[in-house]
């Protein structure tokens, strides 16, 4: 039902909706990739930086183990300086140091069993933990913790395997180091197993402030978005409102002249037609009234000149009566036809010109044929009849679209001189071979398969506006038809 509707709609009004249509859809699709690529390049950075912050805090470990804690043992043999000779507590402060500068970071060495009780492992954590316990290959693990001071993205590094130089320290508590056993007591951090796994170092990256801004850049492409598409649906909306109303008064103009091509071929029809009928006509008029005169004048004589019986006297003077009102009436039927005349008023050929040049004026580029105008500056006003008009001008273009090939002119030009307008149409066509130039007027003559009843109704036509026609031909130049009216009838025409 929706489509249907939908269909209904005016073109415009459709285009209109489909775009809103498109800006619904491709608004949350577009702010989603968006969103996803800002949170992606976030993600990328807290890793960056995370990782930085772990292979910084590992290094000092190392750090500590094989430089530091040598030097120490060799300097005092037997005694454990924990400021000095503990990864984790070295570890440890320096990651402090670096968290006064940036706070919203977090360094965590978190453990099982720690030595330290701020290094005891959580839930979370001890999950982690957990999983490189169970998964000997897994040396580190990323994802999200979400807290009461905001989104972490976190990255967890396997601890060290204890070995045996660590169980000196990690071991039975009873052999541990003392400074160890009065600093943190004989519980936390001892009993371990060579391989054991029982930490982990994380960064905690602070991701919830990118992703804020990620939010923030997404509700400001939205913005710029929406701004944009309205801009760009302005537009488009006042360029194809203009668009479409050409196409609303092109189509009427074609429809107007579709009708006007209508009118003029049933003109054309009709006026064949009658002119043919009408000449038709005359020539049989013509033919009976020379038996009807013949038979008349045979009566006539015979009632003068031979005593004729009195009942056959009566049936010649029947036939001298019927012969003679037969004559009558040949002769009002040619009086008639010769006096008929169609309605004339004063009329602009320019316009008439136009209008029925614009009839074929696509037909002819279509065939890739160059039309040429040029109209008198002034009105051409005479008697004229404009559809008669119309079905000879249209009858002379035809011609010369069918004779012209494509790449060639048709030409059309009016003018005025004295009491005469002009009008002529020439075209580069094939031309009329000279032997039937004196033919080409004549009923039914033609050069085609059709019958050739065009150039005699010109012809007619422009004879009934009391004018003239000729014609100018050279075989492959082109044709020039000429056309002369004159601009008053005067009472001898």
């Amino acid at each position: 039902m929706a489509i249907i509707r939908l269909k209904n709609l005016a073109p415009r009004k459709r285009f209109s909706l489909m775009l809103i249509i498109i800006y619904i859809i491709s608004l949350p699709i577009i702010s989603t990739v968006t969103y996803l690529i800002l949170k992606q390049n976030a993600i990328r950075d807290a890793y960056n930086a995370g990782k930085l912050h772990l292979s910084a805090m590992e290094a000092t470990k190392h750090y500590v183990a094989d430089k530091l804690r040598p030097i120490l043992q060799r300097e005092m043999p037997g005694r454990f300086i924990v400021e000095g000779m503990s990864r984790s507590y070295v570890a440890g402060n320096i990651a402090e140091r670096v968290h006064q500068e940036l706070p919203q970071y977090k360094y965590k060495n978190a453990s099982l069993n720690p030595r330290n009780p701020k290094n005891k492992a959580d839930e979370f954590e001890a999950g982690i933990i957990n999983k490189f316990r169970e998964n000997k290959e897994l040396k580190e693990w990323r994802g999200f913790r979400s807290g009461p001071d905001g989104e972490y993205y976190v990255i967890a590094r396997v601890g060290a395997p204890f070995s045996a130089d660590c169980l000196r320290c990690h071991g039975d508590p009873a052999v541990a180091p003392e400074e160890l056993i009065k600093r943190y007591g004989p519980t936390g951090g001892f009993n371990m197993m060579a391989g054991d796994i029982v930490d982990a170092i994380l960064a905690y990256i602070p991701i919830h402030v990118p992703l804020d801004s990620a939010k923030r850049v997404v509700a400001i492409f939205i913005g710029i978005y929406t701004i944009f598409f309205s801009v760009i649906f302005l537009v488009i909306d006042v360029r194809f409102r203009w668009f479409y109303e050409k196409i609303d008064s092109d189509k009427k103009k074609i429809e107007e002249i579709n009708t006007e091509i209508l009118n003029l071929n049933q003109d054309i029809e009709s006026i064949a037609a009658e002119r043919t009928m009408s000449e038709m006509a005359l020539r049989v008029a013509d033919r009976v009234r020379n038996p009807a005169t013949v038979i008349g004048g045979l009566c006539h004589r015979l009632l003068e000149k031979e005593k004729v019986p009195e009942p056959y006297r009566g049936k010649l003077e029947d036939i001298l009566t019927k012969s003679q009102e037969l004559e009558k009436i040949v002769r009002d039927f040619e009086s008639l036809m010769k006096s008929k005349r169609f309605m004339f008023k004063r009329d602009d050929l320019n316009e008439i010109v136009l209008a029925t040049a614009s009839l074929m004026e696509q037909e002819i580029k279509d065939k890739g044929i160059k039309l040429s105008i040029h109209l008198s500056d002034t009105p051409l006003l005479f008697n004229a009849n404009k559809q008669l008009l119309k079905v000879a001008i249209n009858h002379l273009l035809r011609n010369a679209l069918e004779s012209t090939p494509s790449g060639g002119k048709i030409s059309i030009s009016t003018s005025i001189k004295e009491d005469n307008i002009f009008l002529t149409i020439s075209d580069t066509g094939i031309g009329i071979p000279p032997e039937d130039m004196h033919r080409i007027f004549e009923p039914f003559f033609t050069t085609k398969e059709r019958i050739g009843m065009g150039l005699p109704l010109v012809k007619q036509i422009v004879e009934d506006h009391l004018g003239h026609i000729s014609v100018d031909s050279i075989p492959k130049m082109g044709t020039t038809f000429h056309l002369i009216f004159p601009v008053r009838w005067t009472e001898q025409e």
